[in-house]
């Protein structure tokens, strides 16, 4: 049984109308003089853009960008940058792919709505994952990238498992990197990145012309959520939604980070007293339909969250984790950002399983209750803005 990840209560998007060039991520492009146009997108994640985080391209401004593809070209979305540890990119004709049971690119699917007869010999447009420069699969629409032949392994089986790799072991196995050339002329609706281990980070792909401008203007299908964009404070301390626990708070102590000296140390004690008083207000929870179960998943969560939210605001405000080589065994401060990559990554990926099991067995995805501490408050709890979301 597939465990669905829960979601925030769906918002539909609104289509947007009139797309041209400049409205659209195009990638880097070259044609080398036999005249084959290739294009390069390289892929990072954003940790800090959401709670799981968001793609972002090298060629591309902001999140989650809508990419612009033309049809018969061959697309390289590389993976080498370490923020994709535990993101393998993945192709779907709807938001999602898999997470949400809906059809991916794979050999055996025909675009929907399309006329072609590609699943029946398994031709149909798929990504080609790479590692190292070799092909993992067997299906190719693409001699450029292998030897044209129909099969239903396109190397996905191959590509995803390794991204659950240590750190160390991914970023030395070799440069991950997927190909696609879309072939079917028939279908102008819109396709979808997304990451097949983290659910909600979907963004958008429209076929173009030569010029770069959109087959169609409408954004269909639609992505039925929308993107976080963080408060001011959660911005500056690099976290996720606790912006409304700075201290005093009637629900925590009057601090959890005692002595704090002033800089950037002060600044991340000052941001871990927010997120410490976020923890606490969520873990103190009822006993949902008198099921264990329940209790350890509404207990757990926001203990994953906090852990996920010092490492966030350990990378972003302390200064401390200066890096140059990810691989590097011997540097504390490689160790320390090895470490955050490994619970920020891990425990986000947990936290999508217990809300599944949560969804799958029919309880509430939290069950808090409100126990004050301490004596009465003289002032208020200061409420940060209200976490704003932009259009997907």
């Amino acid at each position: 049984m597939k465990l669905h990840t829960f979601a925030l209560p769906l918002i539909t998007l609104f289509a947007r109308t009139g797309y041209a060039a400049a409205d659209l991520c195009l990638g880097a492009c070259s044609t080398p003089a036999d005249g084959t146009k290739e294009c390069t997108f390289t892929v990072k994640l954003d940790l800090h853009a959401s709670e799981l985080g968001y793609f972002h391209f090298e060629e591309c401004d902001g999140v989650n960008p809508t990419l612009g593809i033309e049809k018969n070209v061959t697309y390289r979305f590389v993976q080498e940058d370490i923020t994709n540890h535990y993101h393998p990119l993945g192709l779907a004709y709807y938001p999602d792919g898999a997470h949400d049971d809906v059809d991916e690119l794979e050999p055996g699917i025909a675009p929907p709505g399309s006329e072609s007869k590609c699943a029946d010999i398994n031709s149909c447009p798929a990504p080609m994952y790479i590692k190292g420069g070799e092909y993992l699969g067997e299906y190719s629409n693409n001699a450029d990238i292998a030897d044209v032949t129909d099969s239903d392994n396109f190397g996905l089986d191959d590509y995803e498992p390794e991204f659950f790799l240590s750190p160390i072991t991914w970023a030395t196995a070799g440069t991950y990197e997927i190909a696609l050339k879309f072939d079917v002329d028939d279908f102008t609706d819109d396709i979808f990145y997304f990451c097949h281990i983290h659910q909600y980070m979907t963004g958008r792909i429209k076929f173009v012309d030569s010029a770069g401008v959109a087959l169609s203007d409408e954004d269909f299908p639609t992505i039925d959520y929308k993107y976080d964009i963080p408060s001011e404070y959660d911005q500056s301390c690099g976290t996720h939604a606790v912006g409304d626990f700075e201290l005093p708070h009637p629900q925590c102590p009057e601090q959890f980070v005692c002595n704090k000296p002033k800089g950037s140390v002060g600044k991340f004690a000052g941001c871990l007293d927010s997120m410490n008083c976020a923890m606490a207000v969520g873990m103190t929870t009822n006993v949902n339909k008198g099921s264990a179960i329940a209790l350890f998943n509404h207990q757990m969560i926001p203990h994953h969250q906090n852990a996920v939210n010092m490492c966030k605001a350990l990378m972003l405000t302390s200064g401390e984790l200066s890096c140059d080589d990810i691989t590097d065994e011997e540097d504390p401060h490689c160790v320390m950002t090895r470490l955050c990559y490994e619970i920020i990554n891990g425990q986000n990926f947990q936290i999508q399983t217990m809300r599944g099991v949560l969804d799958a067995l029919d309880y509430d995805q939290e069950d808090d209750c409100e126990v004050q501490i301490g004596g009465p408050f003289t002032k208020q709890p200061k409420k940060s803005k209200k976490t704003k979301t932009r259009k997907a």
